[in-house]
C-alpha cells in the first residue's frame, strides 16, 4: 500500500527558477521557470530526442543537481542529493549479479516487507515466476523491464520515475506493464513517465508536459494537449514537423 500519500489535488513536486548549465558553458541545458506536479496523476513527458526529457529526471531522482533553482517535494525542498520518496526505472537498468527471486528480495529485506508470500506476489504480478532461477542479466529487454518495475514498485514510493519502460518490450509486455502503472496510479502512487509511444501517452497520460530544447514549451490536461494543443512547437511535433 502506499503510505501518506498527498491529497491529490495538491502539488507533490514543484520546481521553481530551475536552470542546468554544460560544465564550463554560459547556456542551460535545461531550464524550467516553474512547475507544479500534482500528487496520484500519471504525468507523460513528450519530446524530441534531447530535448531534455531524461535529464528532468535525474534531476528528480537526485543523480544530477542543478545548476540554479530548486526542487520541492511534498512542501521539502530537497538539499540532499537524492530524496527517499522517489524511485526510478531507466531505459537500460542494472542489477546485482544475483537471480531475479535474490534482486527482488534484497529490496523486499530494505523495505521490512521479506515474506516468501510477499515474494511470490512480486513474482506473479510481474509475471517472472518462471524466471526467478534465473540471473537477472540473462533476461530479455522485455523482462528486464519487468523486474526494474517490480524492483521500483517494491520500495513503496511515493513518486515513481519511468524512462521509456517499455522501450524494449513486446506488445505483450507492454500491456502487463501499462496495466500495472494504471493499477499503481490508481493506489495513489505519482507516475512521472517518460515515453516517444505517442499512443500510450494516450492510453495513460493525464497531463502531458511538452519539452523542447531544454524548455517546458506546454503543459495541459491530456485530452485539451491532444485535441487543442496551444502551442506552435506542439502542434508540429504532434503532426510529425518535429520528430523524435
Amino acid at each position: 500500500m502506499v503510505g501518506q500519500m498527498v491529497k491529490k489535488n495538491q502539488p507533490i513536486i514543484s520546481v521553481d527558477k530551475l536552470k542546468l548549465f554544460r560544465p564550463k558553458a554560459t547556456h542551460t541545458i535545461l531550464e524550467i521557470d516553474q512547475l507544479n506536479l500534482k500528487a496520484s496523476t500519471i504525468t507523460v513527458i513528450l519530446g524530441p530526442n534531447g530535448a531534455g526529457k531524461t535529464l528532468f529526471l535525474h534531476l528528480l531522482q537526485g543523480l544530477i543537481l542543478p545548476t540554479e533553482g530548486k526542487i520541492t517535494f511534498d512542501n521539502e525542498i530537497s538539499i540532499k542529493p537524492t530524496y527517499s520518496g522517489i524511485s526510478m526505472v531507466m531505459q537500460k537498468p542494472q542489477f546485482l549479479r544475483r537471480s531475479v527471486e535474490n534482486n527482488i528480495k534484497f529490496i523486499l529485506k530494505l523495505s521490512d516487507k521479506c515474506s516468501y508470500k510477499n515474494l511470490l506476489d512480486v513474482l506473479e504480478r510481474f509475471g517472472l515466476s518462471k524466471k526467478r532461477g534465473l540471473l537477472a542479466n540473462e533476461l530479455s529487454g522485455g523482462e528486464k523491464q519487468r523486474l526494474a518495475l517490480a524492483l521500483a514498485i517494491s520500495k513503496d514510493p511515493k513518486i515513481l520515475l519511468l524512462d521509456e519502460p517499455t522501450a524494449s518490450a513486446d506488445p505483450q509486455t507492454t500491456f502487463m506493464i501499462e496495466n500495472i502503472l494504471a493499477e499503481e496510479s490508481s493506489l495513489g502512487r505519482k507516475l512521472i513517465l517518460v515515453t516517444h509511444d505517442i499512443s500510450q501517452a494516450k492510453r495513460l497520460g493525464q497531463d502531458i508536459i511538452f519539452i523542447y530544447k531544454g524548455r517546458i514549451i506546454e503543459q495541459q490536461a491530456a485530452k485539451l494537449f491532444f485535441k487543442q494543443p496551444e502551442k506552435k512547437e506542439t502542434k508540429q511535433f504532434l503532426s510529425g514537423e518535429i520528430t523524435l
